[in-house]
C-alpha cells in the first residue's frame, strides 16, 4: 500500500525495488502520483508498466486532469495552478487516457474482509463530486472524531487513506484506518509505504521505510526551473493535508 509519490521517481523506484525484494503480491497506489514534485512522466511510466498494480486519483491527479480538460478547479488550490499548468503540459496522450480511466475508490475483499481505499475518506454524496469541490478536503484532519463523521464504512475492516503525508494507524469503532504516509514527501532521507498480510482471520500492517538518496533527489529539483515552490512541502515540514 503506498499513497501521495508526488513526482519523487527517486523514492518511487527505492520502494518498488523494496517491494519486489520482499516478494509483495499486489501494489494499491492511493493517490497523488503527480504534483509536488517535477518527475510526473518518469513515475506515471513506472506505475503504469506494472502488472500488479491498481491505482486511484488523489486531488493533485485530479486538479491536472480539469487543467487539462478546463473544466473548474479547486479554488483552495488556486495558488498552486500554475505548477498544475507545467506538470500538463508534461503529460504525454497516454498518460492522460490512463489517469482518466482510474477510479476515486477501491473496495476489494480478502477472505470475506471488506477494505475500502480512498485518497481521502468523504462521504458517499461526494463519491463522484468534481474535484472543484474539494472532495477530500471536507472531513478535518485524521482522527477517529473526524473519522466517526463519514458515513458508508461501517462494514469495512480496514480503511487505507492517503492525503496527509503523516502516517496514522488507529482503530475505531471495529474498523482500521491506515495511511502510510507520504511516500515522495518526507524530510527524512526514506520512502515509505506499508505492507498488509492478510489471512483468513485478519490482517497485520507492517509499516516500511526504504533508504533513498534523498540529498540527491534535492539537487535535481534545485537544478529544475518550475513554477511554484510547493515542491519542498514535506521535506521542511510533515504536516498537513497537501
Amino acid at each position: 500500500m503506498l499513497s501521495d509519490i508526488h513526482g519523487n521517481i527517486y523514492a518511487l523506484n527505492a520502494v518498488l525495488k523494496n517491494a519486489k525484494e520482499k516478494s509483495v503480491d499486489f501494489i494499491y497506489c492511493l493517490g497523488d502520483m503527480i504534483g509536488i514534485g517535477p518527475f510526473t512522466t518518469e513515475v506515471l511510466d513506472a506505475l503504469f508498466e506494472l502488472e500488479n498494480i491498481q491505482m486511484i486519483t488523489g486531488n493533485h491527479d485530479e486538479s491536472v486532469l480539469a487543467v487539462l480538460k478546463n473544466e473548474p478547479y479547486p479554488k483552495s488550490r488556486i495558488n498552486v495552478t500554475p505548477h498544475h499548468e507545467w506538470i500538463s503540459e508534461k503529460l504525454k496522450i497516454h498518460h492522460i487516457t490512463a489517469l482518466e480511466s482510474l477510479s476515486r475508490i477501491l473496495t476489494p475483499t480478502f477472505y470475506g474482509q471488506n477494505f475500502h481505499l480512498i485518497h481521502y475518506p468523504m462521504n458517499p454524496s461526494m463519491y463522484k463530486a468534481h474535484i472543484s469541490k474539494d472532495p477530500f478536503d471536507l472531513v478535518g484532519t485524521p482522527s477517529p472524531k473526524n473519522f466517526s463523521n463519514v458515513s458508508g464504512l461501517s462494514h469495512f475492516s480496514l480503511i487505507c487513506f492517503g492525503h496527509d503525508h503523516k502516517e496514522h494507524h488507529f482503530e475505531w469503532n471495529d474498523r482500521t484506518f491506515y495511511n502510510s504516509g507520504s511516500l515522495g514527501c518526507f524530510n527524512e532521507p526514506y520512502a515509505r509505504y506499508g505492507i498488509i498480510d492478510i489471512e483468513k482471520n485478519g490482517f497485520h500492517i507492517m509499516q516500511q521505510y526504504v533508504p533513498y538518496e534523498l540529498d540527491v533527489y534535492i539537487n535535481e529539483l534545485r537544478k529544475i526551473d518550475f513554477h511554484v515552490k510547493m515542491l519542498y512541502c514535506g521535506y521542511t515540514n510533515n504536516t498537513g493535508l497537501c
